[in-house]
């Protein structure tokens, strides 16, 4: 969960929304033009939406990585930790080597109050992607 990946308006992907709901018309329940619509929906700033529409990808398709990852991050920018954290678990339980996942399940549970768990997500990124810049900061930042 790099970044704060804010898109804050008509800026950067957010500014799709229009031209995609054209292009995917045709296939508006799709599981990928779900995902897609969600993405734009939390870049233009409308978490609910962002969430409904994350919500209905994965029930059509409940162990794709991508949709499991958006859907923390959704929840996160929502404030929803322990929804996040439980994405994130379901995200490792389909590929456990997933470094990004460990890491936003570490930020997840440091949001939660649970630094040591939090440390043992962050070890668990490095295992798996030994220069991941974000889980040695935090790391380094749990032991001042």
């Amino acid at each position: 969960m790099r970044g704060p990946g804010r898109g804050g308006g008509r800026g950067g992907i957010g500014g799709l929304e229009g031209l995609y709901r054209k292009v995917t018309a045709s296939r508006p329940d799709d599981a990928r033009t779900l995902n897609v619509k969600s993405v734009l929906a939390l870049e233009n700033g409308r978490v609910a939406e962002a969430a409904e529409l994350i919500g209905r990808a994965l029930v059509q398709e409940p162990t794709e990585r991508t949709y499991l990852f958006h859907m923390a991050k959704v929840c996160a920018r929502g404030g929803w930790w322990h929804e996040a954290a439980d994405a994130l678990r379901h995200a490792i339980y389909v590929n456990p080597r997933d470094a990004e996942c460990w890491y936003g399940l570490g930020v997840a549970f440091r949001e939660l109050g649970e630094p040591e768990q939090a440390a043992v997500c962050w070890q668990q990124c490095l295992l798996f992607e030994p220069g991941h810049a974000g889980a040695q900061e935090a790391l380094a930042q749990g032991q001042r």
